[in-house]
């Protein structure tokens, strides 16, 4: 009986240790923007799962004194629209065909740890149980950036964006364990 207890007791402990290392470290900061000079975008997404499409579309980007986003489709019917916080929470504004799915809060902490989430000090911050680092690269025509968080040696996600012509930005987003890539690239004729 005692060693149940005991394995129990080790057990649940051992799930609160787990719950309360997945949080954001105090030394993430979430204030920032990095949406480039441009709070307003227009861009194309494509989400794939194990190189298999799964949705196509166009991605609005607005940000005042929220960061908010709409999804549409391919043909510009709006799915989704978004407020998201610094942390990956989001607060749906109006109701798509999308607002059951698991389609909102994915996209929203994807969009939140591409733009908002910066390490408190460079190049990384945080502890063993999460560490989030960015690399920043300025050659001569092309400035690019890469964001990664781990945990011990696992890769939770990664993002990657570089820009050519001035602040047309391309970002690949990709949770590598589920196989999950999000590919943002903006409009041309935006």
């Amino acid at each position: 009986m005692n060693v149940k207890i005991s394995f129990l007791s080790l057990y649940c402990c051992g799930i609160f240790f787990i719950l309360t290392s997945c949080g954001l470290s105090p030394a993430i900061r979430t204030d920032t923007i990095g949406v480039s000079s441009k709070p307003n975008k227009l861009l194309t997404i494509r989400i794939e799962r194990w190189d298999e499409e799964l949705f196509s579309g166009f991605l609005g980007l607005r940000k005042d004194a929220e960061f908010s986003y709409i999804l549409l489709d391919a043909t510009g019917v709006k799915l989704l629209e978004a407020e998201v916080s610094g942390g990956g929470g989001h607060n749906l504004q109006a109701k798509g065909p999308l607002k059951e799915s698991d389609l909102a809060p994915f996209l929203s902490e994807a969009l939140s740890r591409i733009y908002l989430q910066e390490p408190g000090r460079m190049p990384c911050a945080g502890s063993w149980f999460y560490r989030l680092c960015r690399e920043n690269h300025v050659e001569t025509k092309e400035k690019s950036w890469k964001k990664h968080a781990r945990t011990g040696f696992f890769t939770i996600w990664q993002a990657s964006g570089s820009t050519i012509e001035g602040d047309k930005e391309t970002v690949v987003y990709s949770q590598p364990w589920l196989g999950v890539s999000i590919e943002l690239e903006p409009m041309m004729n935006h």
